[in-house]
């Protein structure tokens, strides 16, 4: 039987019925609809905020709702925590992934669950690793070798094997048809592995039910049979996903349309004369080399590469933060000193935004405020802290970056990704800086909070400010960017001009990165 025949032959494994979730005044679900069959990839999208996270928390059983229901294979059920809901089928893949790195394949494969592949409460080792082999090969995958630590394979790999352990589960448990829940999958790729992870979804579709949560609209488009759109918690819209465009995909998730400057081309300035950034020759042995570069008051200087490029050890290393074993670089004119440091540089008023938020960015256990104000307070002098300034500071930046939260004195665990992301670029303009170091700024955030945020990063343009950005979005570094930077094998490729009546084409940029 066909995969298409089987969704339409089966009842749905998934549905879920007039969900919601409350969180005291804030009503993040608000009568959530839609099912999913075998067979079947049901995108889902919506705005950071807009309740997504908090749907598939419900579903893997780590929230439960304040009102309706989920059925899984026909049957009503309340999962009490993961376990049991993987237990019934039911696994989801983070963007961060839920892996153990030290263990190998084939026991993150059967992790959890390794009580079924004992005998005498002994693990039958031979055993498993032939089951976990048998699943690789099934879906194309058999040359992995399942006694490696699964951390030594490549990130895109990594989700590979998360995806099939809800298989290697399934089969262990008896069950068909893994329910699999996708979290931003793609976030973190670069294209080559995009299009991996999207023949490994294709392999995997006909014999499972799968919800798809992605802020790219054109891999929704292409990876979907049915898009659900949601917004404030709700759901606006669900059709097929071949009855639907980018430009319609946008204007139901943010309620307006698609701004043809959504770059924000006709604000690109000139930059000023004053030379912030300097570097000659940079390079750390290893990542890169010879690396040189400029940027002045008011220009954004984009940086291009694919994974593997250096790209972001450049960043890390001209903020401090990655040892340089060669090369000369100055703030302002003046050339610092080997062995300068991430403090150093801040107190010179570089800022710096890491592509690992949860990893390195956030302080997990603060509010939204003491978040946002963290960077000045760092760099304050005396021992006293204004409490009244920080407060402003934060509700004013709330509001201009349109950061959905309960209130400041939230904590920053409870926003969804693409906010906590908004609330580390407050951090740095509450403190002030004259350079912005950007790895990745819009990871992770939907495509109407990227406007919000390349309008933001005009307006810090316009004031002086240098920014250097380095990302993974070849449209964002063109769309936004003065000049490119093209890094290939750890060197500097090409340096392409970038004015708003001559943006080079993406095709031109990635022949010099490949």
């Amino acid at each position: 039987m066909q995969s298409s025949d089987l969704a339409q032959a089966n009842a749905p494994l998934l549905e879920l019925k007039a969900l919601t979730k409350e969180f005291g005044p804030v009503r993040a679900l608000d009568g959530v609809s839609f099912s999913v069959r075998a067979g079947e990839v049901v995108g889902l999208i919506g705005e950071n905020g807009a309740g997504k996270s908090t749907l598939l928390n419900i579903v893997s059983g780590t929230e439960t709702p304040t009102s309706g229901s989920v059925a899984v294979r026909g049957r009503e059920i309340a999962f009490a925590n993961y376990h049991q809901a993987s237990s019934n089928g039911v696994y989801r893949v983070f963007q961060e992934l839920a892996l153990l790195p030290n263990l190998t394949v084939w026991e993150n494969l059967f992790f959890g669950h390794e009580n079924l592949l004992t005998k005498g409460g002994v693990i039958q080792r031979s055993a498993a690793i032939h089951r976990a082999e048998a699943i690789l090969e099934r879906y194309g995958h058999g040359w992995i070798d399942v006694r490696q630590p699964v951390g030594s394979l490549p990130f895109a790999l990594q989700q590979v094997i998360e995806i099939l352990r809800a298989f290697a589960l399934s089969e262990l448990l008896g069950q068909e048809h893994p329910i699999i829940l996708l979290d931003e999958p793609t976030a973190g790729l670069v294209s080559d592995e995009i299009h991996f992870l999207a023949e490994t979804i294709e392999k995997v579709k006909a014999n499972s039910a799968i919800v798809f949560v992605s802020h790219r609209l054109s891999e929704l488009l292409d990876w979907s049979d049915t898009i659900v759109v949601m917004k404030d918690g709700a759901v606006v819209a669900q059709a097929a996903a071949d009855e639907l465009t980018e430009d319609r995909l946008h204007l139901l998730m943010v309620g307006r349309a698609r701004n043809d400057q959504f770059y924000r081309e006709n604000l690109q300035r000139e930059p000023e004369d004053e030379l912030l950034l300097e570097i000659e020759g940079l390079g750390d042995g290893e990542a890169f080399r010879d690396v040189s570069l400029q940027v002045r008051a008011g220009e954004i200087v984009g940086v291009a590469g694919v994974l593997g490029s250096g790209k972001s050890e450049l960043g890390r290393a001209i903020y401090g933060e990655w040892p340089t074993t060669e090369g000369v670089l100055r703030l302002k004119g003046k050339e610092l000193p080997r062995s300068y440091s991430a403090r150093y540089t801040s107190s010179q008023r570089v800022g710096y935004i890491t592509p690992e938020r949860k990893d390195d960015g956030l302080l997990d256990t603060f509010s939204v405020a003491r978040n946002i104000s963290f960077a000045r307070i760092a760099s304050q002098k005396g021992l006293f802290l204004d409490l009244g300034l920080e407060v402003r500071q934060a509700e004013e930046y709330v509001r201009k970056l349109s950061i959905k939260t309960a209130g400041i004195g939230a904590p920053i665990t409870s926003l969804s990704g693409g906010n906590q992301q908004k609330a580390l670029i407050a951090r740095w303009l509450a403190r002030g800086v004259d350079l912005l170091i950007l790895d990745n700024p819009t990871r992770g955030v939907d495509a109407g909070a990227k406007e919000q945020v390349y309008e933001l990063l005009r307006e810090i343009a316009s004031t002086g400010v240098g920014i250097l950005l380095i990302s993974d979005d070849l449209l964002e570094v063109i769309g936004l960017s003065n000049r490119v930077i093209v890094m290939r094998d750890g060197a500097v490729s090409d340096l392409v001009s970038a004015p708003v009546d001559a943006k080079p084409s993406e095709s031109a940029l990635v022949s010099r990165m490949v």
